[in-house]
């Protein structure tokens, strides 16, 4: 019996220890024979072989491989693999999609004449069935990395292509795969910032390779970070590049997993509520004001993580800011009081347009009043009849717009029968009313409505420093609103609900979005507002 379970431990043993492999596959490709040269992909391959290989992968590594060579190199890898390994491609150098399916390009690719994509084919390797021959070993987890330019690479640029528009196209991922480009759709992934970039690797590379190395980051979080630097790094030249991931992996994966010891002895680091690192979020916050003082203020709260990328950031933008744009926002003048019972006057151009408004409206037997040019409560009461009756989309306070005018305009007989037949019956109404009037209670006064429609001029003040700007709000139906943002915190775009008095939004700068929520004040021209990034802002109108 016990030589029975010793034969058995012994066959159990490799069978176990095999299915713990981790196996990679690491191809760059600079010194293209017949297309334009790379300069980074090779140093990117030796830089990722070399953290690969010391966290215990067992790598096969091609530098500037034509064809053959990297088939070989293929064979060999997928010869390795066993049920259960751990598979790992990574490949930097020209790519292309033809006909949806992405091909990895050897350096020995001749460029072909116009229409010749079946010999292109035929001579480079086809990534999804690449992937295919990893998931039929039985392999348990494949990762791929792509760092190659998601443009048509059969015309020079600066980038990892050598072509038109056309990228490496979306990739449906066997299961058990996670596959990572290092552009999006429509998008050049830089192999360098510049022709005199003296940093060795690529802008997605020298992103990735430290992470590889950081003990207990899970894949997804990894690879969220890494989108979001590698998006800051290419806008600070001007480029736009956010690196696309497919997930059909099952479970979770760890590069380098967070030693039992160090985990157990070395407390969580403080985190705001949700897990998120604080430095993120300050980050966005001192670019979103984009001035000196708020960049200094963030590099001296984590002088002690200056090694790190926002920080190593923050110093390259601020150092970027002139003179002028070192200098501190001065707010607003502060308006005048507006006495509430004040009454509305309106300006030339726009009483044109009521009066115009105004006797289409009664053309239309909506019983405006006379045409004098004024929005007054019987002129605004029409209006809204009109819109009940018709349900043109147009927002209520729109009235006195050329919009407005050209509805009203577009239209011609009875439009407010209700309103024309209760003008009708007034006269034989009149004594019975009378009659009932002194008992009959007081209507209750309008509630008075507002708007966001026009200009806003704010201060904000915020954890890092102080802005200000202008908001400039349109209609968009309804409680809607839509408009731009323009200042000291750069420019955006802005999506508003006014329910009453209470404010919500959503800004969107590009590189951050933030959520605001606030109030009105009771004359409609003052709104006082808290943002997601720890802003207090007031505006006012005008």
């Amino acid at each position: 019996m016990r030589s029975f379970i010793l034969c058995l431990a012994l066959i159990l043993t490799p069978l176990s220890a095999s299915a713990e492999k981790r196996l990679g596959l690491v191809i760059g490709n600079d010194n293209y024979a017949d297309v334009v040269d790379l300069q980074k992909a090779r140093a990117d391959a030796e830089a990722v072989s070399q953290s690969l290989t010391a966290q215990g992968y067992a790598v096969t590594t091609v530098l500037d491989a034509h064809r053959r060579e990297m088939n070989m190199a293929v064979s060999e890898f997928i010869g390795q693999l066993d049920p259960g390994d751990t598979a790992l491609i990574f490949y930097a150098g020209h790519g292309v999609e033809i006909d949806g399916e992405n091909y990895l390009l050897p350096t020995d690719i001749v460029a072909p004449d116009a229409g010749e994509k079946y010999f292109v084919k035929s001579e480079s390797i086809a990534l999804s069935a690449l992937l295919d021959r990893v998931r039929a070993t039985g392999a348990r987890t494949t990762l791929a990395i792509i760092d190659a330019c998601r443009d048509n690479p059969f015309k020079a640029s600066n980038g990892r292509s050598i072509g038109g528009s056309r990228g490496l196209g979306r990739i449906t991922a066997p299961e058990g795969t996670f596959v990572i480009f290092s552009a999006g759709a429509g998008q050049t992934a830089l192999d360098r910032l510049s022709d005199n970039d003296p940093v060795d690797n690529s802008v997605f590379t020298r992103m990735l390779l430290p992470r590889l190395n950081t003990p207990g980051v899970e894949l997804r979080d990894l690879v969220s970070e890494l989108r979001r630097d590698v998006r800051d790094l290419a806008r600070s030249v001007g480029h736009e590049q956010f690196p696309a991931y497919y997930d059909e992996l099952l479970g979770q994966f760890y590069f380098t997993p967070a030693p039992a010891e160090v985990a157990q002895s070395t407390p969580a680091p403080v985190q705001k509520p949700g897990g998120a690192d604080p430095m993120r979020a300050d980050f966005e916050l001192a670019r979103s004001l984009n001035t000196r003082a708020a960049y200094a203020t963030f590099i001296e709260r984590y002088a002690a993580r200056q090694d790190e990328f926002p920080v190593q950031m923050a110093m390259k933008l601020r150092d970027a800011l002139t003179d002028t744009d070192a200098q501190e926002p001065v707010p607003p003048t502060e308006p005048a009081p507006q006495p509430v019972a004040e009454p509305q006057v309106e300006p030339a151009d726009r009483r044109d347009i009521l009066r115009q408004t105004q006797a289409q409206l009664n053309a239309l037997g909506c019983n405006a009043g006379i045409a004098d040019g004024i929005s007054g409560p019987r002129t605004r009461a029409a209006f809204r009849r009109f819109l009940d009756a018709t349900g043109t989309g147009i927002a209520a306070d729109e009235l006195g717009t050329a919009r407005a005018l050209e509805a009203v305009q577009a239209l011609s007989g009875t439009v407010c029968k209700q309103a024309a037949a209760t003008t009708r019956s007034d006269s034989a109404n009149t004594a019975t009313s009378s009659r009932s009037s002194a008992s009959a209670p007081a209507p209750a006064p309008a509630a008075p409505s507002f708007s966001l429609t026009g200009s806003w001029r704010w201060t904000a003040s915020c954890p890092l420093g102080k802005a200000t700007g202008t908001t400039t709000f349109r209609s968009a139906g309804g409680n809607s609103y839509s408009g731009t943002v323009n200042g000291s915190a750069g420019s955006g775009t802005v999506r508003a609900v006014l329910n009453g008095r209470s404010y919500s939004a959503t800004e969107n700068f590009g590189w951050v979005t933030n959520q605001a929520n606030g109030s009105l004040s009771s004359d409609g021209r003052t709104l006082s507002m808290r943002v997601s990034n720890g802003c207090r802002v007031t505006a006012r109108k005008g």
